[in-house]
């Protein structure tokens, strides 16, 4: 598949922006449907990001807003879910039938003609699961991601990747005399450690 031909979606975070300056940082990506991942769609300290007021602010400006929380939330108690030490496996989450039917109802936003950012909490997606968790998912199945930033930027996800690989160059294994990895092995053990580091901890809730 040409890579000109990927179905792109974007991703933000909502930080403690106004609704005022969020909308305007959406719109200037021409965002027309956001796609909210936050396992619980409500904020205590940024009332305006709480689902009803966050719905209502987008709807008034002819802005969708949907609830993927099951589909594409971060936190999950089920064991399947997890991994040994309690955490949220993000490799498991993503073989899970509800996160595919996220993938399926995307598709379908995107076939409808909806220009979608998937929303979250952070500001920065590498920090984020939306990154280590959904993105990973969605760029080697047909998607082209950009990750909005506040400064109105974006970051493609190969960037994201790469700083990745940088952070964790001494925890991953190098190619030697006596071992060859390819950086797709490399890249994935990158992210089995961001995974670690970033996901929801059951045990210290």
């Amino acid at each position: 598949m040409e890579k000109n031909n990927l179905q792109t979606v974007y991703t933000v975070g909502h930080s403690n922006q106004t609704i005022e300056f969020f909308i305007e940082l959406i719109k200037s990506f021409s965002i027309s449907c956001i796609i909210d991942v936050r396992s619980m769609p409500a904020s205590a300290y940024n009332p305006q990001f709480n689902k009803e007021a966050l719905q209502n602010s987008l709807l008034n400006e002819h802005i969708n807003y949907m609830h993927f929380g099951e589909e594409f939330g971060a936190r999950h108690t089920d064991p399947k879910l997890l991994d040994t030490y309690g955490k949220v496996d993000f490799e498991k989450v993503r073989e899970s039938a509800l996160f595919l039917s996220g993938v399926d109802r995307l598709k379908t936003g995107l076939e409808k003609g909806y220009n979608i950012s998937l929303m979250c909490s952070e500001a920065d997606p590498f920090d984020c699961h939306r990154f280590a968790m959904i993105s990973y998912y969605l760029v080697r199945n047909g998607f082209n991601v950009h990750h909005i930033l506040k400064d109105k930027t974006s970051v493609t996800n190969e960037e994201l990747e790469e700083k990745l690989l940088k952070k964790y160059v001494k925890q991953i294994p190098q190619t030697n005399l006596f071992e060859v990895w390819t950086e797709k092995e490399r890249l994935n053990l990158a992210y089995r450690l961001r995974n670690k580091d970033v996901a929801y901890d059951t045990l210290n809730i």
